[in-house]
Order: C-alpha cells, then structure tokens, then sequence
C-alpha cells in the first residue's frame, strides 16, 4: 500500500512532538532537578564548612564543649531557606533551628558519620526528624585533627523542586512555541508544496492521457514549484506540437505519395480504356516518367532523412566557399535562363577559407538557391552573398519572389512541412530539403536563420567557421 508523503510528513511531526514532551518530562526535568541539587548542595557545604570553622575556632577546650556560632551564622539559615543541626561527638543535637525538637530528638542513636563519607550530601528525612525527604550535608567538625561534633545544613526538596519546575515549565512553552511554530510551517507547506504537487500530478495524468489542452496548471508562483509548473506545461506544448507535428507530418507526406500515383493510376486506366489515343502515348507516357521520378525522389528523400537520423558524421577540413558557390551556381544556369533570372554573387575583397564538410556544405547551399530559383518570379533577381565577420563567413541567399507567411516561418525546417502557397507552385519538391539543410548546420555546430516578407521575398543566411 502507498504512503502519499504528506501522510509521512504528519506523522513524523506528531512523533517529534511526543518524543520532544517526553524528553523534557523524563530527561530535562531530571537534569534541571539534579542541577538545582548540585547548586544548593555547594551552598549548603560552604554554609555548614564557615559554621564548623566557627565551632572549632571557639571550642572550650577547658570544658571540652562546643559554643553555639554566633547570631550572624545563625541568621543565614533564613537567607539560604534552610534548617541547622550542631551534634557532638557522642551523636547529642546541641542546638537545631527546628522548633520544639531540639528535646524530642536530643540524642540521635541511628546517626552514622560513616553514612556522610566521601558525599557530604543525602537526600532522605534525616533520621524521621523531617516528615519529607530533605537534602542534608554535613561537615566534621575537627580538633587537632580528631572530630568533635558536626555541622548539618537541612533544606526541603519540594524547594529545589518548585525551582526547577519553574525552569522545566519555561522549557515546555519554548517547546510548545516550537511546536506551534512547526505546524504552522507545516501548513505552509501543505499549502505551498503539496496542493501544487497535487495540481501538478493531476495535470501530468491528463497529459499522460493526450489531452494536452488541460489549462488548470496556473500556479503563477516564482519558485522551484513554479519552475516545475512551467515545465509541465511547456513539455505538454511541446508534446502537443509534436502531435500536431506528426498528424501535419503524414497529411503531407500522404498527400505527396497519392498525388503521383492518383496521376500514374489516372493515365494508365485511360491507356487501358482506349481514352488515350496510342499516337499520344509518347506524351503521357513522358508525365508518368515524371510522376514516378517525383516518388522515387520522395523515397530517396526519406532514406537520407533516416541516414541523418542515425547519426551525422562530419568530415571538418578546410576549403574555397567562392568555389563551391560558382560550381553550384553553373548547374543552376539553365533553370536561371528559363526564367530569367539574375544571379548577382558579391565575394568579400579578403579571400578566407572555411573549414567544415564540403560535400555536405555543397548539399546546403544547393538546397537553398534550388528553393530561391524555385519560389522566384520570372524576370526577378537572387543575390548571393560571401561576408566574413569576426572568427565566421556568412553565407546569403536573398530572392525577390513569393516570400513565406509569418506563421509558417516556425515550421518551415519540419519534414514533409509545405506552405500553401508553396504546396500548389511546388509539384516537384519532396518538403524535406530545407530540413536536411538544418540537421547538417546544426551538426556543425553552425547557425541558419532565414528573413522573410510575404510577397516581397526571402533571404537565408547560414555561418561556418573561419580557418587561419
């Protein structure tokens, strides 16, 4: 069974929370408690060591007695909150500051120093003399190095336990402003975090089912979350025009094989049934050449779309671009001549070589002004033009003809993709040349860009690297 990460988030908090209450109860108090111990016993030493040196320094050695200290020790019980016992050495109380006890309890016959060695300090009801546990320590009191009596210092627990309840009560609220501090983090979470995830998984279902048009992931935050959203949705553009992208792309492409052979089947049926004159065979026979020519060019077209597919090698060596623009210009002279068009080549006063694939720089250019010739107006104009900047040369190709529609200047590097315009001039181009165009640029690690004005014109220029 899954355990969704908020469900663990709750529970881990709620633990920490009880671990934390439970460590104050148990361990916190106990250290406090101990600490207080600690602190009061050192008060009490010092109290009962200034007592016993008192004592000893006023022993009546003639009577072998001890006097009481004086009214100024007598009085610190009342600052330090605690209780005096002066015992002799026959185990006798000689003097407490407990009221009426000093008879009742006058001789300690249970008492045993060797109880008190090696810890000064005992927390017990001090031989029933005190109704609760009371914290005692006692100092020897010496003469000539033989013990004479004993100093004790009595003080209540539920003192030092009030005390440190006070401390341990302060710890609670700091833990209890952690607490509340933690859940509202918490919420803040839920709310920051987890309800966009929420939003965000749920758009990554419907996507996940094709229906890209889900807009419900509005989470406008300027964040990782954010950053996420907007990835989403922009993965789910992206996968839509890949949809639409491939919808477009077997339209064309099932336009451009029917077309041919709705021509071959149409001209073979009127052979067949006598429709076509045999003196006219000649005639249709040379459109259905054609028309299977265009296929096999539309086939050939896909192959290399697939070689480019599997991977591109480049073959980088450097080379003449001016020569590979007059050779390939010299092919394009009869086409030129048909339509009476001008080529203008304008070379850079400095000759730079480049360096990259020739064979397939060659294919590029070839590409670009067969499409120039192409989409041109009879009796127009094409400008060539060679332009070093920098460590590139630029390469331009500008005709003068029908231009390319704004909204299709996106799409005119897909396969198989036709404009309009150009899908009812062009009967012979297969759509995929000006792709292969930008694979092998973008394999050089080159740029292409192309500007364009309906009915005015198109220009595209392409860079290569300069080689010194």
């Amino acid at each position: 069974m899954k355990t969704s990460l908020l469900y663990k988030i709750i529970i881990g908090y709620f633990i920490f929370a009880i671990i934390g209450f439970t460590s104050i109860q148990y361990g916190v108090t106990s250290i406090v408690y101990n600490d207080y111990v600690s602190k009061k016993s050192n008060e009490l030493s010092n109290y009962t060591t200034q007592v016993a040196n008192y004592v000893e320094n006023n022993f009546d050695e003639k009577n072998r007695k001890m006097k009481l200290p004086s009214k100024y020790y007598l009085r610190i019980t009342s600052v330090l909150q605690c209780n005096l016992t002066i015992i002799d050495k026959h185990h006798r109380i000689i003097y407490t500051s407990l009221k009426n006890k000093i008879n009742a309890y006058n001789s300690l016959k249970k008492f045993k120093p060797s109880y008190y060695t090696g810890d000064k300090n005992k927390i017990d009801n001090f031989y029933d003399i005190f109704p609760t546990d009371t914290l005692t320590v006692i100092t020897p009191v010496k003469k000539n190095k033989t013990v004479i009596g004993y100093v004790a210092a009595h003080t209540a627990t539920s003192d030092i336990k009030n005390k440190s309840m006070d401390v341990t009560s302060f710890v609670y609220l700091f833990f209890l402003l952690i607490f509340i501090v933690a859940l509202i983090f918490l919420l803040i979470l839920i709310i920051s975090i987890f309800k966009p995830m929420v939003s965000i998984k749920k758009a990554a279902m419907e996507y996940a089912k094709g229906n890209f048009e889900y807009d419900q992931l509005n989470l406008n935050k300027s964040n990782e979350i954010g950053d996420l959203a907007n990835s989403l949705t922009y993965m789910a553009e992206q996968l839509k025009n890949s949809r639409d992208y491939q919808e477009t792309f077997i339209s064309n492409i099932s336009h451009d094989f029917r077309s041919p052979l709705t021509s071959i089947k149409g001209y073979l049926s009127a052979m067949k049934d006598g429709v076509i004159e045999p003196a006219d065979y000649n005639k249709y026979l040379d459109i259905l050449i054609a028309e299977s020519n265009r296929l096999e060019k539309l086939t050939d077209g896909l192959r290399e779309l697939n070689k480019w597919s599997a991977g591109m090698t480049i073959d980088f060596k450097p080379f003449d671009m001016e020569n590979v623009i007059t050779n390939t210009v010299a092919t394009f002279s009869g086409k030129c001549d048909e339509k009476n068009i001008q080529l203008i080549i304008q070379f850079p006063q400095k000759h730079i070589n480049v360096i990259a694939d020739q064979i397939k720089i060659e294919q590029v250019f070839y590409n670009l002004l067969d499409n120039a010739i192409k989409f041109s107006h009879n009796n127009s104009r094409i400008i060539i033009k060679l332009s070093n900047k920098g460590k590139k040369q630029y390469c331009s190709i500008k005709d003068f003809g029908q231009g390319i529609p704004a909204d299709s200047l996106n799409k005119i590097w897909q396969r198989f993709y036709k404009t309009d315009a150009s899908r009812g001039k062009d009967k012979t181009g297969s759509g995929i040349g000006l792709a292969i165009v930008k694979d092998i640029i973008i394999a050089h690690n080159e740029t292409i860009d192309v500007i364009s004005t309906e009915g005015v014109g198109t220009e595209f220029i392409f860079s290569l690297k300069q080689f010194k």
